[in-house]
């Protein structure tokens, strides 16, 4: 090798660049072999950094000249370099939501902005202040290592909040705001973007020497001048990088959440499709150029359209995913739901408080790629006495999770009143609804699944700001009347009660899991570590524990045997009876249907 114009430096020459391609070469037919599916990003990782650094370096030279004198090329330059930071972070995520580029790029520009007035204002201050040749270099050195912080936090809130909707929803549905329900999703997301960088940041300089570091060396600087640069470009990357994941993270939450109703909204993100790999895509390349097709792989002349059947089962199938959670599979078809409320029981003590009403609801979702919504129930009208026990039937894919999710303030309404005693929930007209959730229960079918015991649960909840305030608890005296017929909220008395503490809320649970056959230890196992009878067992009797004035079980005794599941009927009752609770119970066993009957 010969010396370049810096007698410090070796000359690299493009054959040498050419030649260090060759061992990735191996690891791309590692990857086609063991199918890891990264050979694509590989080889056009390789090209890219390839073109694009020969460009940069065709490019800075004219730039470095200019920007000496006007201000305006670096800015631009600097815009484009944040540009397309901000690309690259949103195109990492599994999830994504409408507009998220622009959400993403202004906080990039908010901190990077903050960052470079501080850096080159207060610290550097080189001159002119825009100077090309500190400005560039240190900006690229910055987003460079935000990029990957960014890219992590994103993906990670955005994942959590779909896929983990569930603990979400738990815990909205025991009186937590959306601040209390994503706290640990909240944590762990910022931790996850954080991490990588607080790695290289306690590893700096004993394991490897930075790249900034390292340029300054071999360009001829002091050592000791190059540390210092490094550990200012450190702790700079370190503030824009805990900013700007911070930033996205609310920006996230922001979006996910219907803030004046602390609902939770994964209908607002979308699953990114998956690109496909680079030998699939060569392979469908070379497939385009011998376009022979057999007979049975024409067309079919009938086109897109589905029979009535067809149709019918999309439909089913969209609203059995909606029930849980999933996301809406494309439908062209719409169909009114078919619900029924039927009173199972009635209360044998009058208490004096109205019963919880419903009026003329209605609730649709919107049909993915059009305009058209979907009606999954309408007219919906039913009255449920305090101390009474309702069910909830249709068929499958009828709306009966998502009515008793509505009913709950976990999903908006489309119209109607929902009257709870004198407190009214209409589609604007309600906007408390911590308090709604905290006074009703709804109990999911499936199993829990979160971090911690079930001890730790309660501890949580009981924590929550909605758990501090008085409730209203309906006394057994007097008559029984309707919401609707109290021409305000003090014809209407109601006992202001504070909600049972933790040691309370515990000690209900103790008692009803020793009817039910249950340890007192398993409360504190892990809840990934009960089974789903247990897990089910263990929810029931904390929502009957935490004695709301509604109730509402979906399925919520599916997984346990007949002995078990006629214990926890009679306690449901008597809980119904005693604490005039309103009971909507969601079940297809016609066998339980008959023994709550009687």
């Amino acid at each position: 090798m010969v010396m370049s114009g810096n007698e410090n430096l070796v000359d690299i020459s493009l054959t040498h660049v050419v030649l260090c391609l060759a061992p990735l070469v191996l690891v791309c037919l590692v990857s086609v072999s063991m199918d890891l599916k990264l050979e694509s990003p590989l080889i056009v990782g390789c090209f890219r950094t390839f073109i694009q650094l020969t460009i940069l370096a065709l490019i800075l030279k004219p730039i470095f000249v200019w920007g000496e004198n006007y201000w305006q090329v670096v800015v631009v330059y600097t815009f484009f370099m944040v540009f397309l930071t901000s690309y690259e972070s949103v195109q990492r995520s599994a999830y994504y939501f409408s507009n998220m580029f622009f959400y993403i790029l202004g906080t990039f520009i908010v901190n990077v902005g903050v960052v470079a007035i501080f850096a080159f204002g207060v610290i550097v201050r080189p001159e002119p202040i825009w100077n090309p040749q500190y400005v560039i270099p240190m900006l690229g050195m910055l987003l460079g290592n935000c990029i990957n912080g960014a890219s992590l936090s994103l993906n990670a809130m955005l994942t959590s909040l779909v896929e983990n909707a569930s603990e979400v929803e738990l815990l909205l549905s025991f009186g937590a705001d959306c601040n209390e329900a994503c706290s640990r999703l909240f944590r762990e997301s910022v931790r996850t973007g954080a991490l990588p960088l607080l790695n290289s940041m306690a590893l700096i300089g004993l394991i490897f020497i930075p790249g900034m570091m390292t340029g300054q060396i071999l360009g001829g600087s002091e050592v000791m001048e190059a540390a210092r640069y490094q550990m200012i470009i450190m702790y700079l990357i370190a503030f824009c990088t805990f900013g700007v994941i911070v930033m996205e993270v609310f920006v996230v939450l922001r979006v996910g959440f219907d803030f004046e109703k602390d609902m939770l909204r994964t209908d607002r993100f979308m699953k990114r499709k998956q690109k496909r790999s680079f030998v699939e895509t060569v392979g469908d390349l070379i497939t385009s150029l011998f376009p022979g097709r057999r007979s049975d792989d024409r067309p079919n002349n009938k086109g897109d359209r589905m029979s009535i059947g067809e149709m019918d089962a999309l439909f089913d199938k969209t609203l059995s995913e909606e029930d849980g959670l999933a996301s809406y599979e494309s439908t062209g078809a719409t169909r009114k739901g078919k619900l029924k409320v039927s009173t199972l029981s009635s209360a044998t003590t009058t208490f004096d408080a109205a019963p919880f009403e419903v009026s003329q609801l209605e609730c649709s979702f919107e049909v993915p790629g059009s305009n058209n919504r979907c009606i999954i129930f309408e007219n919906v009208s039913f009255t449920v006495r305090p101390g009474e026990i309702a069910l909830v039937s249709g068929p499958s894919g009828a709306g009966k999770s998502t009515l008793l999710r509505v009913l709950s303030g976990l999903r908006p309404m489309d119209g109607g009143d929902i009257w709870r005693g004198a407190t009214l929930q209409t589609t604007t007209g309600y906007s408390d609804y911590t308090a709604w959730r905290r006074e009703t229960r709804y109990v999911t079918q499936y199993k829990v699944s979160i971090p911690g015991t079930p001890i730790d649960f309660v501890r949580r909840f009981t924590s929550f700001q909605s758990w501090r305030k008085p409730a209203s608890i309906s006394t057994p005296t007097g008559d029984t009347t309707s919401a609707k017929e109290s021409d305000t909220a003090e014809t209407t008395t109601f006992s202001q009660l504070p909600p049972p503490s933790k040691s309370e809320v515990l000690a209900c649970c103790r008692q009803l899991l020793q009817q039910w056959d249950m340890e007192l230890s398993d409360l504190e196992k892990e809840w990934s570590q009960l089974s789903g009878g247990e897990a089910q067992r263990i929810l029931v009797a904390l929502a009957l524990a935490s004695k709301p004035q509604v109730l509402l079980m979906d399925e919520s005794t599916s997984s346990l045997d007949l002995d078990v599941k006629q214990k926890v009927e009679r306690s449901v009752q008597e809980h119904a009876t005693k604490y005039g609770m309103s009971v909507l119970w969601i079940t297809h066993d016609v066998e339980q249907i008959q023994r709550m009957k009687r």
